[in-house]
């Protein structure tokens, strides 16, 4: 027979699991915002010196096609990402459940995470240059 101090002890352990499963899913950060520069009460103007010289030679069109690169790369990124999502949401709820240590065999992706955020930012500036270029 299992004991009544037993199983308050299990469930305590089960509770402190559950509580850290939750915690590291919210492990990653999302990315800073841009400055603002388009607001009606933004302060900030955009000037030339927030350029690369490589970037100020690019015409509209090639803005454009850039912009298009970008998002094709993260597109393949994001399915890489959610390729392996219900693997990895299996693999959580029989770790928290069964086996704790299986939460080590779930893919984070924390690489690809990062490219997507630099594709963003990249993605940003860009936009930032069809605005300062008056491209539409």
């Amino acid at each position: 027979m299992v004991k009544v101090e037993q199983l308050s002890l299990l469930n305590k352990i089960v509770f402190l699991l559950l509580i850290t499963v939750f915690f590291n899913s919210c492990a990653k950060n999302a990315p800073d915002l841009p400055k603002d520069y388009s607001s009606i009460n933004s302060n900030e103007k955009i000037q030339e010196t927030d350029f690369e010289k490589e970037l100020l030679i690019l015409s509209c069109d090639e803005i454009i096609v850039q912009i298009k690169e970008l998002n094709t790369f993260n597109e393949k990124n994001i399915d890489k990402i959610n390729s392996t999502r219900t693997q990895n949401q299996a693999i959580g709820y029989v770790s928290t459940i069964l086996f704790p240590p299986l939460w080590f065999a779930i893919e984070t992706h924390s690489e690809t995470k990062d490219k997507i955020d630099e594709v963003y930012k990249q993605k940003d500036i860009l936009y930032k240059l069809q605005k300062y270029k008056s491209c539409n």
